[in-house]
This record gives structure tokens, sequence and C-alpha cells, in this order.
């Protein structure tokens, strides 16, 4: 692949640094730090924090379906909400959804 393809590869997957601070801070622990669900804490956890890098978990995901999820937590899991002001979800939102994998080939 050449390199500029390289290049506006990366350029496109790029996140934004508002939303990783914040992803740092209220979701790595569980979720890992590339979004695996890897993270130190997942492994105590009765099951495995969602991989926002599997395709499977994007087919149905939607932002409005996301946001919720952030903020209200869900139902029945360990996953609880964390409520935060409209720019830094938007931010942590974007930057969740920069982890979604490019479209199969």
């Amino acid at each position: 692949m050449p390199v500029v393809l390289i290049l506006l590869s990366l350029a496109a997957r790029a996140a934004p640094p508002e939303g990783a601070a914040v992803y740092a801070a209220k979701c790595q622990a569980c979720h890992g730090a590339e979004g695996r669900g890897d993270g130190p804490a997942a492994r105590a956890l009765p099951k495995p924090p969602r991989d926002f890098t599997n395709p499977e978990f994007w087919q149905t995901m939607t932002e409005a379906r996301l946001r919720s999820a952030i903020t209200q937590g869900l139902p029945g899991t360990i996953m609880r909400g964390f409520p935060m002001a409209e720019p830094q979800l938007a931010q942590l939102v974007a930057y969740v959804q920069s982890l979604k994998p490019p479209p199969a080939r």
C-alpha cells in the first residue's frame, strides 16, 4: 500500500484527543487502551467488557444507544452510567466510534 494511502487511513481513524482523555479516565480500566475489552479491571469482572474493535458490536450500535449506555449504564451488567456534560459526552462518543474497525474489503 502506498505511504500516502497509509497516512490518509491513519488520519481518518485519528481520534479526538479530548475524547481519548475522557476514555482513559472513565473507560480504559475495563475496556482496555485499544478498546478490546481487555483492560486491567476486566479480569475481575463476571463477563468481559465490550470489545469496541469487534465489527459485530457495531452492526446494531447507534450513536443514541452508545450515548445511553455511557450515561445510563446497562441494566443487568456491571456497566454503570457515567453522567457528564454534553461536550465531554460528544468527545467520548467520537473517540469510541473511532475504535470501530474499517469495513472489510
